[in-house]
């Protein structure tokens, strides 16, 4: 393995720190929260699995599928635009907000303030552990692999593929590993925000209102960033998720008195 493969020990520290926090943080605060009973059980999980369903299980798995096809490698070459607001946002949306959606209808007994926030919590944390943190302890492996000598052909990858990923965990900034950090705090915010906007349209009966507002603002949310960070930087794009992220939960947080059960009307969840 050429020297400039060997990824730096500031870059493994860096690794190391930002996998730590996607994990500590969210297993931390809802073990704080539960102890606290700021948080219901059931939502949670619900919003835990409806990311699940909706990511892992099924679009990830499709656009996978894509991938492989020379066509669609040809299209996104040739329309990165059409294909950020497309396959980034609105795919995104269309399969987080629908799961979102199930999940609130099902969940007759559970359509409080405190139950919307815990399903939101739920949903964006386990995007946090399954795939930001499971991403840096990739990382962190291959990293370790690498240091270590590992060939392309012990690892049965092309020696260009493996070149490439060397390339990135080498030659990476160590303050862009936390950037992955700072991306799910404004991640999660949306996730909470939107959650809130569903139980509110199953409330009200606005179903098909709220969940095509909460399509909108994913594909709108998903779409700038890939096509900020492409175009622009990483900072302008993380800065335009910050500005949508808190803007919508300042509105939806107007909604907090039209929730139902008067016990759940207090729970201080976004303060």
């Amino acid at each position: 393995m050429s020297p400039q493969y060997i990824v730096p020990l500031t870059n493994l520290i860096a690794i190391i720190l930002a996998g730590a926090a996607l994990f500590l943080i969210p297993v931390g605060l809802l073990l704080w929260w539960g102890i606290k009973k700021r948080i219901t059980m059931v939502p949670l999980l619900a919003g835990f699995l409806s990311f699940f369903v909706s990511q892992p299980l099924t679009r990830m798995i499709l656009l996978n599928l894509l991938s492989l096809s020379p066509a669609f490698q040809q299209f996104v070459a040739d329309h990165f635009f059409l294909y950020a607001i497309l396959i980034g946002g609105l795919t995104a949306g269309l399969f987080e907000e629908t799961a979102r959606l199930v999940g609130a209808t099902l969940l007759k007994k559970h359509r409080g303030w405190k139950d919307a926030c815990s399903f939101g919590w739920g949903h964006g944390f386990c995007e946090v552990i399954l795939i930001t943190g499971m991403g840096q302890v990739n990382n962190l492996i291959l990293a370790l692999m690498l240091n270590s000598g590992i060939s392309s052909e012990m690892l049965g990858l092309p020696a260009e593929t493996l070149a490439v990923v060397a390339e990135q965990l080498a030659g990476t900034s160590p303050w862009m590993f936390g950037v992955s950090v700072l991306e799910r705090v404004f991640a999660v915010i949306y996730h909470l925000s939107a959650t809130i906007l569903i139980f509110w349209g199953v409330n009200q009966r606005k179903r098909l209102l709220s969940w095509g507002i909460a399509v909108g603002c994913h594909t709108l949310f998903n779409a700038l960033a890939v096509i900020l960070s492409t175009y622009a930087s990483i900072w302008v794009a993380e800065l335009a998720m910050a500005v949508m992220s808190v803007s919508m939960l300042l509105v939806v947080r107007r909604l907090r008195d039209t929730f139902p059960l008067p016990e759940f009307s207090n729970p201080n969840l976004v303060n």
